[in-house]
């Protein structure tokens, strides 16, 4: 069985789906540390001035190393609007924004607090949207014991899963002991994604934007041509 695993970031870039997709199960880390910097509450769209940061207010407690599952969006009390206006404003007039931008934005509108379940529920909904079946599993839903390094860590999860293959993002290899899955019994590959290019609006393209960006431009084509 191949699994692959992700944080549960907000509104991902296509090399999340293609994994997703090319595998048999996929885990949302959602026990991991919660990173200020990181793709978890942010992603890059691109408007009329060209890409720009999409994010999520995140409340900080000071809580050093606080679970991804724990992090609460906060801040101004119109955050919800705030993100779906700023969707709105960038991709209003993309031959595809409905229904999928309609969509999207009751799923943010309807959110509670928890980061982690508004990206997984816009995830479920866009991996649907996508023709994506792949079954899930949470982290925090499993007895994962703690780990001296991430390698060990996702050994676990594979051993914990019944998984004799670990799919990979292909940024992994600057990090990943390979030997170490081997010695447990795990395959250890790369996904062999290769980022399509396809019309946008606002100038040339772009590359490493979120997933919305493919299907408010291309509709139904995206997962052709995402490759799926």
């Amino acid at each position: 069985m191949i699994v692959a695993m992700h944080q549960p970031s907000f509104l991902p870039w296509l090399g999340f789906f293609y994994k997703m997709a090319k595998a048999d199960l996929f885990v949302y880390l959602d026990t991991l540390a919660y990173s200020k910097g990181s793709y978890i509450p942010r992603v890059r769209i691109k408007t009329h001035n060209g890409p720009r940061w999409l994010t999520v207010p995140v409340l900080h407690t000071g809580t050093v190393g606080g679970r991804i599952l724990d992090a609460r969006c906060g801040g101004r009390p119109d955050w919800r609007k705030r993100l779906v206006d700023g969707l709105k404003g960038s991709y209003l007039k993309s031959p595809h924004y409905r229904p999928y931008g309609e969509r999207i934005a009751e799923i943010i509108l309807a959110s509670g607090e928890s980061l982690a379940e508004m990206n997984i529920q816009l995830i479920t909904y866009i991996a649907g949207e996508l023709g994506i079946r792949t079954p899930v599993k949470r982290a925090r839903d499993m007895n994962i014991q703690p780990q001296a390094d991430a390698t060990d860590r996702l050994i676990a999860v594979c051993k914990i899963v019944g998984a004799d293959v670990y799919l990979s993002g292909f940024g992994g290899a600057k990090y990943q002991d390979e030997a170490r899955y081997a010695q447990n019994g795990i395959k250890l590959v790369y996904s062999d994604f290769r980022h399509p290019t396809y019309l946008q609006g606002h100038g040339e393209f772009v590359p490493g934007l979120s997933v919305v960006d493919l299907l408010f431009n291309c509709g139904q084509n995206s997962p052709a041509i995402l490759g799926l």
